[in-house]
């Protein structure tokens, strides 16, 4: 249903573009303006334009500063290809574009006291109540919903390895109650109940809040000491897994003391993103995969990062300001704001506001970063089986 949706955005978008090109400027009335323009062109054109580009736009006469860029965006816009915030309170939802400084609101019945879990693939992995998980695409509004857990909710962390609708998806949900064991919980798609596996750890190993990554059928875990949890998946349909902790030199360890932490997965390895207890500093690793070799990351050359407890993201610079820039689900004021590692400083997207600490800025907790975003219309909700 996503893959005929989005063909016929595709299809849209295209006709929108066909009549963009036909607006010649030498075969139109002499009369005639920009203005004249027809909303969903200069809606599209909106859709493709940030910050500076688009004040510009919406400063060039009045009715061109009503208009706003479609939401969800047009597939094909650059808008569509960027992570969007989305933060849930009871059922309102609002979804944050930082390169724009924009937030778009809805409201979701379904999601209606849930709480965020995971994100991938622009679908979420939701839980409600003790025992209840769900999946749950919040631009079509197609909700799978999982066998109930047995004992309740007590997963510290949670994830899923691929698109719920493929036949290959795997929910696994982690806690660790005491440093010398790690308990597994998982479920394959097609399945009717959860298996759980209880597993020694080679070292003692607390979870961070850090969400897991999958990289080469390995789950990699982040621990609250700095070292990294590895569970091989490769075997887990014959039920056979095994589960090593790599420790990192004891400086490090120490110097990596945080209050936050962040995992994603980057061309050879993983990045890791740490905000301090002290001071609020952000120190960024890599861990080079399989050599289990770590550096310290300087810069993020023309890569920008979008960190939070659901999901953390590293996309491609579309513009040149934006590159080697860290933007968490942090507000000035009705400002977002970013980390920049030229300048080792917060700093608003909009204004003038740059610090080194982070303690007077406002934090969402209740959100992840959500992309691979598809245009659809309202629908109604849609239950699929799991």
């Amino acid at each position: 249903m996503d893959d005929k949706k989005a063909c016929l955005a595709q299809r849209e978008t295209e006709r929108v573009v066909s009549l963009i090109s036909s607006q010649d400027p030498e075969m139109m009335e002499p009369d005639s303006s920009w203005a004249d323009l027809q909303l969903e062109i200069l809606s599209l054109i909106l859709s493709n334009l940030f910050l500076s580009d688009s004040s510009n736009f919406n400063a060039t006469c009045q009715s061109w500063k009503s208009i706003c860029p479609p939401f969800p965006p047009p597939t094909g816009s650059l808008l569509s290809k960027l992570p969007y915030l989305m933060t849930l309170n009871s059922s309102h939802c609002k979804f944050f574009q930082p390169l724009r400084n924009e937030m778009y609101q809805k409201e979701i019945s379904e999601l209606k006291n849930a709480r965020i879990r995971f994100s991938k693939y622009g679908w979420l992995l939701m839980s409600h109540g003790e025992s209840s998980l769900f999946f749950f695409h919040p631009f079509t509004m197609v909700k799978i919903k999982l066998p109930d857990l047995p004992t309740r909710n007590w997963f510290k962390n949670i994830c899923f390895s691929s698109r719920p609708t493929s036949s290959d998806c795997m929910v696994i949900g982690i806690t660790t109650d005491t440093p010398e064991w790690i308990d597994f919980c998982i479920i394959r798609r097609g399945e009717d109940k959860w298996t759980y596996q209880y597993m020694e750890s080679s070292l003692h190993f607390i979870i961070s809040d850090a969400s897991p990554v999958l990289y080469n059928g390995k789950l990699y875990c982040l621990g609250e000491a700095a070292n990294l949890g590895v569970l091989d998946l490769s075997d887990s349909d014959n039920g056979w897994m095994s589960w090593v902790v790599c420790s990192m030199p004891l400086a490090r360890c120490h110097c990596c003391k945080s209050r936050q932490s962040f995992m994603v997965k980057c061309d050879g390895g993983l990045l890791v993103v740490y905000v301090t207890h002290e001071d609020r500093r952000v120190l960024v690793e890599k861990w080079y995969l399989p050599e289990m070799l770590w550096e310290d990351v300087e810069s993020l050359g023309d890569k920008m990062v979008f960190v939070s407890h659901g999901a953390s993201l590293l996309e491609d610079a579309v513009e040149k300001g934006m590159a080697n820039k860290i933007y968490f689900p942090k507000f000035y004021g009705e400002s977002g704001v970013f980390y920049s590692l030229d300048t080792r400083m917060y700093h608003s997207i909009v204004g003038n506001y740059s610090c080194r600490t982070s303690f007077n800025l406002a934090e969402q907790l209740s959100c992840t970063w959500i992309n691979d975003i598809k245009y659809s219309s309202n629908s109604l909700s849609t239950v699929q089986k799991w």
